[in-house]
């Protein structure tokens, strides 16, 4: 009996520990370790399209960045080296490729030599680095603004040479998406309305998302979530458009002026 009691005791704190075991290796191990990575998950994928802006990894950052210029229109192409992300981001309703964007012969197939701008946002610091030198060495027309985890990681990109580097918030990731959008040729007062409009938005998704546990249910949420916050904001760019709403405009400033210096 003593034998029996000993074998349900084992058998309920195993089944208590496991949610926390399981937590644990999601929470702290697995961003440590990654998953299916480079050669574990076979080889890279064939990219068949070519767009102004490439998104170098797709975590949290990069995603924040990526869902804001494509709610305004902007194509991009999207590389992560994790595998199991990659599977998760299809799902919901993004086009990702699986490689290692660090590598000379991927940016290449990613359409480096003609891009526009290249968002560095992966997630390993080291590789970040690697890649700033691959592309100042083989694409040195291909302008970057890179992620950077915390304050000394960005001396680090500082010292590579970087320009634009963006410490790691949701601020940041959304003043990534601004720049791009005005480095494109956007205007200056409607890149920082949908930026506003994005952000009031994403807050009002987070609180949604924050109690759905269930996988499935999470992404098909997420999914509707992020197309109604691209409708929203193609809704409120067309209304600026309708309503020729430019103000902070540059160009439209600097017009105003000329006009009121030349009828004194």
């Amino acid at each position: 009996m003593a034998v029996v009691d000993i074998m349900v005791a084992v058998v309920a704190i195993s089944m208590a520990l496991t949610p926390m075991v399981l937590l644990l290796n999601e929470k702290l191990l697995l961003p440590k370790l990654g998953t299916k990575e480079a050669d574990e998950a076979g080889p890279a994928d064939e990219i068949d399209e070519q767009n102004p802006v490439i998104i170098a990894g797709f975590g949290h950052f990069g995603q924040t960045t990526g869902r804001f210029l494509r709610a305004n229109n902007i194509n991009t192409t999207i590389l992560e080296i994790d595998s199991d992300r990659v599977d998760v981001l299809r799902k919901m309703g993004f086009k990702a490729y699986y490689g290692d964007a660090s590598r000379y012969d991927l940016l290449h197939a990613a359409g480096a030599s003609t891009a526009k701008i290249i968002i560095v946002a992966i997630d390993n610091e080291e590789k970040r680095l690697e890649m700033i030198e691959t592309i100042k060495k083989h694409f040195p027309n291909l302008r970057m603004l890179v992620r950077a985890t915390n304050r000394f990681d960005a001396y680090d990109q500082m010292n590579a040479g970087m320009l634009h580097v963006y410490r790691e918030t949701l601020d940041t990731s959304i003043r990534v998406g601004v720049d791009t959008m005005r480095f494109l040729g956007h205007r200056a007062y409607s890149a920082q309305r949908a930026a506003r409009t994005f952000l009031k938005y994403d807050e009002i998704s987070l609180r949604k998302l924050s109690s759905i546990r269930e996988e499935d249910q999470y992404i098909i949420t997420a999914r509707e979530l992020i197309e109604e916050l691209e409708n929203i904001i193609k809704a409120d760019n067309q209304n600026i458009v309708d309503n020729r709403d430019l103000g902070w405009d540059e160009d439209s400033l600097i017009r105003d002026a000329t006009s009121v210096v030349e009828s004194n």
